[in-house]
């Protein structure tokens, strides 16, 4: 989804009916806010965080968004698509996003998912002696 279209949504969902009164509440001038949603003017990543804090986006979405906008159409394939948090059950599974949640659950189980978010928690050094414990024991295992 675009910036525009993201930013067009959520002042629908809060009830603004022209950019004037949208544009006060936002903090920003109603020229920036007009050619935001009709002309596709990107604004400034310092803008966006203000303009997702008092509509309630959520930041990185929306600042995704905007880079993703802004690279070239041949480079655009190589990075994934923004989404905004989607929640299983209420919560969340995983602190990553629902489509690595979906790419994920192709290749891993949910044990070996679980491991290496934990992984990412640990400091470096913590790093360093499990993957040394991961390859002894590696190594054991395949010498029996």
């Amino acid at each position: 989804m675009k910036v525009a279209e993201m930013i067009r949504e959520a002042l629908e969902k809060k009830g603004f009916k022209n950019l004037k009164d949208a544009s006060k509440a936002l903090g920003i001038s109603p020229e920036l806010l007009r050619v935001t949603i009709n002309k596709g003017h990107i604004p400034k990543d310092t803008t966006l965080i203000m303009i997702a804090n008092k509509l309630g986006l959520d930041k990185s979405v929306l600042i995704l968004a905007s880079h993703q906008e802004k690279v070239p159409s041949e480079v655009k394939g190589f990075f994934l698509s923004p989404s905004s948090t989607k929640y299983r059950r209420g919560k969340r599974r995983y602190p990553i996003s629902e489509e690595q949640i979906n790419y994920l659950e192709k290749i891993l189980s949910i044990d070996e998912i679980q491991m290496l978010r934990k992984f990412r928690q640990v400091t470096d050094e913590s790093r360093i002696q499990i993957i040394g414990y991961v390859e002894f024991m590696f190594a054991t295992k395949r010498s029996e």
